[in-house]
């Protein structure tokens, strides 16, 4: 019997390491807890989001342009702030004159004039709430991902890997997990190279070759009814501690990828993969993400790229990814939608979300 529930999640946003001024969204949730209704759901939701926003300049979250903040062009976020008596900064010429105005005033506001400033930049938010129905859990048994350093060791990837089956019982998943294990530590004979140094959810000691992890069991949510022995697994691809999704030392993609959900049916599968681009879409820069090296392109045909593209902005004249991101940030106020959609187009061989058809075990 399926049972539903409200889930509050808390929305991916990631500050790199280093060279990013900007804390950056990602197309990553984490549940931090469930209610059986949506009201108690929602109002933990906004609890959570007061606290948070009373602490955040808004303005450090997205990226170099307003177009990440708020669906308000410049104009209308002026009149947005005057109509609660918020005088907006004198000079707009600069993202950096946002961020700047926010921590001279913000604290002078009162609740009613904050919570309204909020709500103007409607795409800075941190949770949010989504019905799950779980019928039956299903349990994915997934090979982690490991990148070749410099010095020849094995690094796991920050997440994700690859799906090894799909099981409905967690027992049978455990079992194929611990097999697979045992295997790969008997025919891997260096397996002292392998650290778990940047991976979610692992500490960063030694571990003896028996402790060695190459396989590992994530529960997905999902609904397969008993009769199913095929299932379409949505699943997202994997970013690394830089915020990029997973590559090697050539900048290739690794095929790293983070379960999402387990459906019975195809269509309702690629609905939600659909949903979940779209959506990313929309709060992202895609050189945040993506190397230029991932379109597969030269630097030559990627100048030619953005000669095409007509930017308002000239483009850069290196294939750093750093100097495309900026390049883009400082675009977004001026570009089309037409030229946003060209810019994702050119890593569409890489999807953000994916739908892989699994088999379903029960073992």
């Amino acid at each position: 019997m399926s049972e539903t529930h409200f889930a509050v999640r808390r929305l991916g946003w990631h500050q790199a390491p280093h060279g990013d001024p900007y804390t950056r969204r990602l197309p990553t949730t984490t549940t931090v807890t469930q209610f059986d209704n949506f009201d108690e759901a929602e109002y933990h939701r906004r609890a959570l989001e007061h606290e948070l926003r009373l602490r955040e300049n808004p303005f450090r979250f997205g990226g170099a342009a307003l177009y990440f903040q708020s669906s308000l062009d410049i104009p209308r976020l002026h009149d947005w702030l005057l109509d609660i008596g918020i005088d907006p900064p004198v000079e707009q010429l600069r993202h950096l004159d946002w961020h700047r105005w926010w921590d001279a005033f913000a604290h002078t506001w009162n609740e009613e004039q904050l919570h309204h400033a909020w709500q103007g930049l409607d795409k800075v938010r941190f949770f949010d709430v989504v019905e799950e129905t779980t019928e039956v859990a299903p349990h994915v048994v997934m090979e982690i991902g490991f990148v070749e350093t410099r010095n020849g060791s094995q690094n796991a990837e920050r997440e994700g890997g690859r799906p090894e089956g799909v099981f409905r019982s967690v027992r049978g998943a455990n079992a194929v997990c611990d097999r697979l294990n045992v295997a790969r530590r008997e025919a891997t004979f260096d397996w002292w190279r392998y650290r778990y140094l940047q991976r979610l959810g692992y500490d960063e000691r030694d571990r003896a070759e028996s402790e060695t992890v190459f396989f590992e069991v994530v529960d997905v949510p999902g609904e397969l009814p008993h009769f199913t022995d095929t299932g379409f697994l949505v699943q997202r691809r994997a970013f690394d501690p830089s915020g990029f999704v997973c590559h090697d030392q050539q900048g290739r993609d690794t095929q790293s990828r983070v379960p999402v959900r387990v459906f019975a049916d195809r269509s309702a599968a690629e609905s939600q993969r659909d949903e979940l681009i779209e959506a990313a879409h929309a709060v992202m820069n895609p050189f945040q993400v993506f190397t230029p090296v991932m379109a597969g392109l030269g630097e030559v045909q990627f100048a030619a790229w953005a000669e095409w593209l007509r930017p308002p902005l000239p483009w850069p004249t290196n294939f750093r990814p750093t100097s495309w991101r900026e390049w883009w940030d400082l675009c977004q106020d001026d570009v089309t939608p037409e030229q946003r959609i060209a810019a994702w187009k050119l890593f569409e061989d890489h999807p953000l979300f994916e739908v892989l058809p699994i088999t379903i075990r029960d073992d």
